[in-house]
């Protein structure tokens, strides 16, 4: 029996390390349209729910991993020698999902500094436009109202 719970212990290693994968490959993909100047941000969203699955996955693979762990703890514990390479798989995938889990911790930084940098740009954008659309604006409330003018009273209204 408790060589069935090992086994499901390093199958739900497996699979938590192939959903990080995925996380990065999404996380990647995601780099590359903050990359370009003008950001696709439908897709990046869709990204983004595409991950918010992944990290359900993961969470349902940590509990039953606990759970799991939990029933077969004392026979780890009380008979390494029969499962000493079962134990070094584990250690060495739990490893490689730290490693992993790290590499995606700083993609995430890297993305979230770049979707300030395309917000802060895009509100430079939005602010510029306005102040152009209100000098124009005034541009031309001004020449309309010195439209009907003669060049005296023109003259006149400026002192």
């Amino acid at each position: 029996m408790a060589k069935e719970y090992v086994t499901a212990l390093k199958e739900s290693l497996q699979k938590k390390l192939n959903v990080l994968d995925e996380i990065y490959r999404i996380s990647m993909l995601q780099q590359d349209i903050l990359s370009e100047e003008s950001a696709d941000y439908e897709t990046f969203d869709r990204y983004v729910d595409d991950k918010d699955v992944c990290i359900e996955k993961l969470e349902k693979l940590d509990e039953g991993f606990e759970l799991t762990y939990n029933r077969v703890k004392e026979e780890l514990d009380g008979n390494r020698a029969a499962y000493t390479d079962d134990i070094r798989l584990m250690q060495k995938l739990i490893s490689d999902i730290t490693e992993k889990s790290a590499s995606i911790q700083a993609l995430e930084e890297r993305n979230r500094k770049g979707v300030e940098e395309h917000f802060a740009k895009d509100r430079r954008q939005a602010r510029d436009s306005k102040r152009s659309v209100n000098v124009a604006m005034n541009y031309y409330r001004n020449m309309n109202g010195l439209v009907g003018m003669d060049t005296s009273a023109r003259m006149d209204s400026k002192k």
